[in-house]
């Protein structure tokens, strides 16, 4: 499932959301399941069964859910107010355990309706979300595995992909070719990272017309940094400091 950013101004960079489909499937298996059990309703001819009741006057609440390390699940926690803090030592959410996390480090707050926006509160090591596919620009931050990149393009022809290291100058990955493959080390890609958690083909640069772009290929997905405020509108994924999160809007 994928959504898109709300417009932006000319220039800035549109990301393409991924998320987990299955926790879409466990919450329509739930519904299947529930209405197994239910004793069947006469229907009339020709006129549809009636919608499922939810409230109409209160806004639609979300579920956040604190992924447990390599799994899908884990803490699911109801958002029911207009915004929820997550932070290492302060806010709605915390974990205090993870020390790339900043104190306060990123906000879910509703918008109009039932749509929701994605953050980040000045973080030292920044908000990511997963994306299918990214346009970049120089400066541009993002996450495969556990390695972090940062793009940088001299000029329209001419880019590289620099790993971000905590101390000194990670490596540098060329990127001249119309078409640039990223793998693990020893895999056949074009730029080899050495990264258990990198697949062996995770993401495939590309130069077009109009710029450059990135696509996720890997298991474990394209994180890019965000700039601006992120809309989901949908479910989707994201990550503050070593900790990943998906949320989930109930929508009409």
């Amino acid at each position: 499932m994928s959504t898109r950013q709300p417009d932006q101004p000319s220039g800035q960079p549109t990301t393409l959301l991924e998320s987990f489909d299955s926790w879409a499937q466990l919450l329509r298996h739930s519904d299947h399941a529930h209405a197994a059990h239910e004793p069947a309703q006469p229907t009339a001819p020709g006129h549809p069964e009636a919608r499922a009741y939810r409230p109409i006057l209160r806004k639609p609440m979300a579920i956040l859910h604190v992924v447990d390390d390599g799994r899908e699940d884990g803490e699911s926690i109801r958002v029911r107010g207009e915004e929820v803090v997550i932070g290492r030592t302060d806010g709605d959410v915390r974990i205090p355990h993870d020390i790339s996390m900043s104190p306060r480090h990123a906000r879910i707050e509703r918008l109009n309706g039932a749509a929701w926006q994605l953050i980040d509160l000045g973080s030292a090591g920044g908000t990511f979300v997963r994306v299918l596919m990214a346009k970049l620009k120089d400066g541009s931050i993002l996450q495969l595995g556990a390695t972090r990149l940062r793009f940088e393009a001299a000029d329209p022809n001419d880019a590289w992909l620099v790993e971000i290291v905590p101390v000194g100058n990670g490596r540098r990955h060329a990127c001249h070719a119309p078409s640039t493959t990223v793998g693990r080390a020893g895999c056949g890609a074009r730029i080899a990272i050495d990264d258990a958690f990198v697949s062996p083909l995770h993401a495939e640069l590309q130069r077009t017309a109009g710029g450059w772009r990135i696509e996720n290929r890997g298991l474990n997905g394209l994180w890019v940094r965000i700039e601006a405020p992120v809309k989901l509108a949908q479910p989707s994924q994201f990550q503050c400091g070593e900790q990943r999160f998906v949320f989930v809007p109930l929508l009409d």
